[in-house]
């Protein structure tokens, strides 16, 4: 698997599109974007998750996608079509995991399970889930987005996003205002490596060069 790491806004963008039309495991670490990249947060309520309040959130979500795939149905403006249909079917097969996964969150939270004694396939990740908090970029009607973020010594990673699936194309804005906020959120605290898992975009690589998020050359994880 291709290991991504920060170099810095004119980094080589050898980012092959392959990569984000899947639900890889690439990192893609985030440098300093251009201001065009950052959209007004002002249209979002951007705020912490405890795992308790995204699970129904992401329990509606789930069913919505499910839905939408079902009926044939292409959203508030027929946005599941061409590249979006398949960014709506990997929503459909991601929103049941990362549901699973805040459902383990909040067990650890009350105490209900530890991280030390979960069972596979949660156990490989016990060191990442127990570092592991939610942030969100919530509006009405206009796309919201959840991210689960993981701290780490020397870098923040951005090991999920999923977005609302009734408005994908709304959703697209609200991530990305989402990956500017915590970007910045890390950089305040002053750690400069921010590390993304790339899901599937519609436009690809454009999508988080937009957003500022630059894959450098070589590397394998």
């Amino acid at each position: 698997r291709a290991l991504y790491t920060c170099t810095d806004m004119l980094a080589a963008f050898t980012f092959a599109a392959a990569l984000l039309h899947t639900s890889g495991t690439a990192r893609v670490a985030r440098c300093c974007p251009p201001a065009a990249a950052v959209l007004p947060a002002t249209e979002y309520m951007l705020r912490q998750l405890q795992p308790a309040q995204s699970i129904g959130l992401l329990a509606a979500w789930e069913k919505a996608s499910r839905d939408l795939r079902a009926a044939g149905f292409r959203g508030p403006q027929d946005e599941a079509i061409g590249e979006r249909a398949l960014k709506l079917k990997q929503l459909a097969e991601t929103l049941p995991r990362v549901k699973s996964t805040a459902m383990i969150l909040g067990l650890c939270e009350k105490g209900s399970l530890s991280f030390e004694t979960l069972e596979e396939p949660h156990k490989s990740q016990a060191e990442t889930l127990s570092r592991t908090s939610l942030r969100a970029a919530i509006s009405a009607g206009r796309g919201s987005a959840i991210a689960f973020v993981s701290q780490w010594e020397d870098h923040v990673s951005i090991d999920a996003v999923v977005v609302n699936p009734q408005y994908l194309e709304l959703g697209e804005a609200a991530e990305a205002v989402l990956l500017a906020d915590i970007a910045q959120r890390a950089r305040a605290a002053g750690v400069a490596d921010v590390r993304l898992h790339p899901a599937y975009q519609a436009d690809g690589a454009a999508f988080y060069e937009r957003c500022g998020f630059f894959a450098a050359a070589g590397g394998a994880e």
